[in-house]
């Protein structure tokens, strides 16, 4: 599996399989889209190689520039799980920062069930599943190889009293599908995971 990690400004993105499957995990801050451009030109890659994105979890960092990608011609893949956290992104972001409404026309809309066909439609093998604890609107895409995607999934030791038994039911269902390797939203990456 071919994963390069296209990160700036202390958040990682991923692309999985460019060219081929082209998904791009996690999209930036808004006003930050040419650093993303930067960083794919640095990897002989451009934004043509993505053909499909997901957003971990709508926070700015994750999904702030979502429309300006959508625009470049890259599908946006939002689980029903996620739709009601979309209009709510505003309220994180300071209107001086250029950002742009993602509108839901023309995405594509999936429930959970629907993943891994889907993946399956563009080349790869793995499904999306919902892992909330950071945000309610927490996804993680989870490859058959082993790795992944979690965003900013809290690690059990750092959660919350009021969220640690969510977070313990998020990474359970990730230990479940077997997975050996971490690629977090922030941090080294990759990190494997700890039985």
């Amino acid at each position: 599996m071919n994963i390069l990690n296209i990160g700036y400004d202390s958040t990682n993105y991923y692309l999985v399989e460019p060219g081929r499957a082209g998904l791009l995990v996690d999209v930036g801050w808004p006003g930050t889209l040419p650093k993303l451009l930067a960083n794919l030109l640095k990897k002989n890659l451009a934004l043509r190689d993505v053909r499909y994105f997901l957003a971990t979890h709508y926070h700015p960092d994750h999904a702030g520039i979502a429309q300006e990608i959508i625009q470049h011609g890259a599908r946006l893949v939002i689980l029903e799980e996620q739709l009601a956290a979309v209009p709510q992104l505003r309220r994180y972001i300071k209107p001086s920062m250029g950002y742009q409404e993602i509108k839901l026309a023309g995405c594509l809309q999936l429930q959970i069930a629907q993943s891994r066909p889907f993946l399956e439609r563009i080349g790869l093998e793995g499904e999306i599943i919902h892992t909330p604890g950071h945000s309610e609107d927490s996804v993680t895409l989870v490859l058959d190889d082993g790795s992944a995607f979690t965003g900013d999934l809290t690690p059990p030791a750092l959660a919350t009293e009021e969220t640690q038994e969510l977070i313990e039911q998020s990474w359970s269902k990730i230990r479940m599908l077997h997975v050996k390797m971490i690629y977090p939203g922030h941090g080294p990456t990759p990190v494997p995971l700890k039985p």
